[in-house]
């Protein structure tokens, strides 16, 4: 039976879900033109793709506390459908995450369509549940994205995005502006910047965060990412790597981050360091 938040659901929370490609790249790319990963960054970028695509995706992860002891052992599951259209395109999504007490599944509706061809706008629908594994206490809700992509050129994208809108129970709002450049098709780097603009200070919520893509092989991509969040008091870093031909494509990611110690948040000094692996088939 769904309740109230209680004071567990007011200062715990549980991460929110990236793919693997993103994971790779410390959480960056609200400017990038993605498939899956729409689902959960940016829902504008869908329409720039005229193929259909099935994901999966498991990560496995362990929290340590200061001394290096393992505290817990999240995991995440993720699923994606999408069909991209420079029409209408739309996805459909589930997550099934796992972090301390807390449990949370997740069903996202995407939708996005081209306004001209170098102008995208995009949105989606989440219907989440949260769960109190200890207290056996759980809340519903829903929460609403919009996102822009522009595409100045075939080397240059702009994003914009803004997660929660109409701030509901989820306590997840926030605005993040990227900006993203390749070089020859050999070199690509991205820039999130944002906050919580809901906050009574927002210099208190800011998130930056960047990201180096290589490409190493015809179908081979190196990638690094690094980010700070001031909300949440995290700093980390990440790697990955990425094996991409036209019809499938195997995605791998390491990340680390680190938790400050805060009263706000009822936590201690944390570690967190996560394996991720995604695997995507288009047709």
């Amino acid at each position: 039976m769904a309740v109230a938040l209680t004071s567990n659901f007011a200062f715990a929370k549980i991460h929110e879900f990236e793919t693997t490609h993103i994971k790779s790249q410390a959480g960056t790319g609200v400017s990038g033109l993605f498939m899956e990963e729409s689902a959960f960054l940016n829902p504008a970028s869908l329409s720039f793709f005229n193929v259909g695509d099935v994901y999966v995706q498991r990560d496995m992860i362990q929290i340590k506390d200061a001394a290096g002891n393992v505290i817990q052992k999240p995991k995440n599951t993720g699923v994606v459908l999408a069909d991209g259209n420079q029409s209408v395109s739309g996805s459909l999504s589930y997550i099934h995450q796992e972090e301390g007490v807390l449990t949370r599944k997740r069903w996202g509706l995407s939708t996005s369509t081209l306004l001209n061809p170098k102008n995208a706008l995009g949105v989606s629908v989440r219907k989440t549940k949260d769960e109190n594994t200890l207290t056996g206490t759980s809340v519903d809700y829903y929460q609403t994205v919009f996102g822009l992509t522009h595409a100045l050129d075939q080397q240059t994208s702009l994003g914009l995005v803004a997660y929660d809108a109409f701030n509901s129970k989820g306590e997840a709002t926030k605005a993040i502006l990227g900006v993203q450049h390749s070089f020859a098709d050999a070199l690509t780097i991205a820039f999130d910047f944002g906050g919580n603009y809901k906050a009574d200070e927002i210099s208190n919520t800011l998130l930056y965060r960047g990201s180096v893509q290589v490409k190493v092989l015809d179908d081979f991509y190196l990638r690094f990412g690094a980010f700070n969040d001031k909300e949440l008091e995290e700093k980390g870093n990440a790697f990955g790597l990425g094996w991409i031909s036209p019809k499938l494509a195997f995605e791998f990611a390491l990340k680390q981050t680190k938790q400050k110690a805060s009263i706000a948040l009822v936590r201690n000094e944390t570690k967190m360091r996560e394996a991720s692996f995604g695997l995507s088939l288009r047709f």
